[in-house]
């Protein structure tokens, strides 16, 4: 019997259009189902506003919806690129036995205080903060002996006095002056029973000055005692930009819960710098302790450094508490936590380091970081 394959094929053919209708009606079926189930879920997950996240923001009958909120800082402040001197056992010709002595941060107490106030538009809520923390460091090198020698790292490598010459004593200062503003918007939400989300954005100032002040004693060879070189830096730091972030807090029952907060921010702003380097006696060079320069004023460089995009990190994670009380009409909440605050490359003091070329120097030495406790409250009413 002869094979018909054109005969077969049309055989087939309705079949097959019937099995593919069936199973594409199957699928849209299942789809459908599964929307309406999602749908459903929703419309479980409504709040009594009728929500599909119902607002998180502590609710107070006959309220005006304000806020104030503080906490308490215990911060300490470091950043990289900090060197003081080094310090050398034996002999002041090599680095046989030397240490690295560098300015650190210490730790201090600071504040954080602002308003708030939740919108009547689907439980928005802005807030005004201002954070202003100052801090300083001192430390001492004090050698009278002999055999341990000092070669200042921030004194200008073209200065007579360091310029291949080590000194006996030493000590250096740093000091700090922060203050920001945060004008933020956002919403909490809950996202789950136990779990709410407030995503924010907004605008931030920052004023930040440096101060650090090195001193250098007792220089050796030939040099008439007592000498010493005073090197100051200065650093005024203004900036603006952008912030934005997320808050969540995940409840653990009895109005404890755990709160873990994440920020950044990009800001635009000026570093305005200055270095001044004076020795007594004044002197010129190696063999001039005359009278040119009778106010020991050896250096002093200007500089005004843009930053288009300076980058900022906030992290924070810690224990919170809240109560209503007074039937619901007043809100009270209390909270422990550890923070970490990274402002990237924000050492932009410049370091002479060439002991011929007046023009070699380096700069963008590191991040500033501030880091430790913070005990806060908030009260809404």
């Amino acid at each position: 019997m002869q094979w018909n394959l054109k005969k077969t094929w049309l055989g087939l053919a309705a079949p097959l259009a019937m099995l593919t209708s069936m199973l594409s009606a199957a699928n849209n079926d299942a789809q459908v189902r599964n929307l309406e189930n999602r749908v459903s879920a929703l419309e479980q997950r409504k709040g009594a506003s009728g929500m599909m996240n119902p607002p998180a923001n502590p609710t107070i009958r006959r309220g005006v919806d304000l806020s104030v909120f503080g906490d308490l800082l215990y911060w300490s402040v470091n950043q990289q690129g900090m060197p003081l001197a080094v310090v050398n056992k034996g002999t002041p010709d090599n680095l046989r036995d030397a240490r690295i002595e560098n300015l650190r941060g210490k730790w201090d107490v600071g504040s954080r205080i602002g308003i708030g106030y939740v919108i009547p538009h689907d439980g928005w809520d802005v807030d005004l903060t201002w954070l202003h923390f100052n801090t300083g460091s001192h430390k001492k090198i004090l050698h009278s002996s002999s055999k341990k020698f000092i070669f200042g790292s921030m004194v200008p490598s073209t200065d007579p006095y360091s310029h291949d010459n080590a000194a006996h004593k030493g000590e250096g200062k740093w000091n700090l002056y922060f203050n920001q503003l945060d004008l933020d918007l956002g919403r909490e939400f809950f996202v789950s029973r136990w779990l709410t989300l407030r995503p924010h954005g907004g605008v931030r100032a920052d004023w930040l000055r440096q101060r650090i002040h090195s001193k250098l004693k007792n220089f050796t060879p030939g040099f008439p005692l007592p000498n010493e070189v005073n090197t100051n830096y200065k650093d005024r730091w203004w900036g603006i930009g952008i912030e934005s972030g997320i808050d969540t807090q995940w409840g653990l029952g009895a109005g404890w819960s755990i709160f873990c907060d994440l920020a950044a921010a990009i800001l635009y702003g000026r570093h305005h710098i200055t270095l001044r380097d004076n020795d007594h006696p004044p002197i010129t060079n190696f063999a001039d302790f005359a009278t040119s320069l009778p106010s020991g004023k050896y250096a002093k460089v200007k500089e005004n450094l843009r930053r288009v995009a300076q980058p900022i990190l906030d992290l924070q994670l810690g224990l919170r508490w809240d109560w209503k009380f007074n039937g619901d009409r007043l809100h009270l909440g209390l909270q422990v936590g550890w923070e970490n605050h990274v402002y990237f490359n924000q050492n932009q003091f410049p370091f002479f380091c060439d002991g011929t070329n007046f023009g070699k120097f380096f700069a963008n030495q590191g991040d500033l970081s501030m880091q430790g406790w913070s005990f806060g409250a908030r009260f809404d009413f």
